[in-house]
């Protein structure tokens, strides 16, 4: 899978394309519906680690990359987008999931949930490359950032509702009330405590080996993610507040220096990099033509919603009650067009559908359809759109 991840990695570079979606073609080549020398058992024991672990890991590099200077300019339009706006995009394409392919609605609603976070991880290398508006750039990668883990944290509440359903159990707004908050705050707090212990021993005990400190940071991904999943609340939620927390740890505390903190980041990039790679390799190995071809024109719909009248509505119920941020018309229809999905919608899909829930086998199918017509699409075209908004700064 690595080798593989590899190769199309370079290739994507050379076409100038999302490595995300050379990374599907080439697991769709190697899997069962092509030259079937990749099988991955669906819930299976390395099927289920790559997906949850990989996404907590991806969860709590956006973590990292959040910046309290930067939010506290434009703290209220993020937050609305990663919870207001996450459940209005999970609400209307949950509504056409329905509609167009009769899943039950909450089984739709789960379907929307998912898809409803962005991806950091394709955004990023555009903002890097072009010098756009300073403040539209971090605002759209914090809320890629925070809507991974609140996007995974409603991902799993509505699931536990479908299950819930399915066996006829009953819950009440109090149960549903306490669940969010063990869940949210549950996680907020475990994930707390993992990135403070993790700062604390990064910047007092150096391991011997070169690169040792690498191992808090896993502590703090891994082990808040595998800790809150235990104990009930959101895995996803702790990995990202540990990465938060990590990065902002008290400033009286000793810093860690060049050339360590440079192992360090290469360390979360690269891992980052291997869990995209398994991922979507593995994703595109459990693409299904019979499925594909059965459903293709009816996922188009919902993803053509998704696109043109959640993300919409999403950006306007979130931006415009921002008084302090004043956003311009060109900086909201800049955030209309900029909104890629990827890993995280793609690890959420896979877990689901191991779930076994009435509907799963196309929440793969349709997700993938969704990943590669955002990337394609809309990140692809990113660039024009920015320049074309003249939110390019010299």
């Amino acid at each position: 899978m690595l080798a593989s991840g590899a190769l199309a990695s370079r290739l994507a570079e050379r076409l100038r394309l999302p490595d995300i979606v050379l990374y599907v073609l080439v697991g769709f080549l190697l899997g069962p519906s092509a030259l079937d020398v990749l099988r991955i058992p669906e819930g299976g024991a390395f099927h289920d680690a790559v997906l949850s672990l990989g996404a907590a890991w991806i969860v709590f590099q956006g973590g990292l990359e959040m910046r309290f200077q930067v939010l506290r300019r434009i703290w209220l339009s993020v937050l609305l987008l990663a919870t207001l706006g996450l459940a209005i995009t999970a609400a209307v394409v949950g509504v056409a999931a329905h509609v167009a392919l009769g899943l039950p609605m909450l089984s739709a609603l789960l379907l929307g949930s998912l898809l409803a976070s962005t991806d950091p991880a394709s955004l990023v290398p555009i903002f890097q490359r072009l010098s756009i508006r300073a403040r539209v750039a971090q605002a759209v990668i914090a809320e890629s950032a925070f809507t991974d883990a609140t996007g995974a944290m409603l991902t799993a509440l509505v699931l536990s509702r479908v299950m819930a359903a399915g066996a006829d159990t009953h819950v009440s707004a109090g149960d549903l009330v306490e669940q969010i908050a063990r869940l949210a705050l549950g996680g907020a707090a475990i994930g707390a405590a993992f990135g403070l212990a993790a700062a604390w021993l990064i910047s007092r005990y150096a391991p011997p080996t070169p690169g040792g400190r690498s191992l808090y940071l896993v502590l703090a991904a891994l082990g808040s993610y595998a800790t809150a999943a235990q104990l009930g609340a959101s895995g996803f939620m702790a990995s990202f507040v540990a990465g938060m927390a990590l990065v902002h740890a008290p400033k009286r505390w000793p810093r860690v220096e060049e050339p360590a903190r440079a192992l360090l980041e290469g360390f979360v990039d690269g891992m980052s990099l291997q869990f995209r790679m398994m991922i979507f390799v593995s994703l595109g190995s459990q693409i299904s033509l019979r499925l594909l071809s059965q459903h293709v024109w009816l996922a188009l719909i919902v993803v053509a919603v998704f696109m043109l009248v959640a993300r919409p509505l999403t950006v306007l119920a979130s931006l415009l009650p921002d008084r302090q941020a004043k956003w311009s018309w060109r900086e909201i229809a800049f955030f209309f067009w900029v909104r890629e999905t990827g890993t995280i919608a793609i690890a959420l899909a896979g877990l689901v559908q191991s779930s076994q829930i009435p509907g799963a086998q196309v929440f793969t199918q349709v997700a993938a359809t969704a990943v590669l017509i955002t990337l394609l699409v809309q990140a692809s075209t990113t660039p024009l759109v920015a320049r074309w908004l003249r939110l390019i700064e010299a």
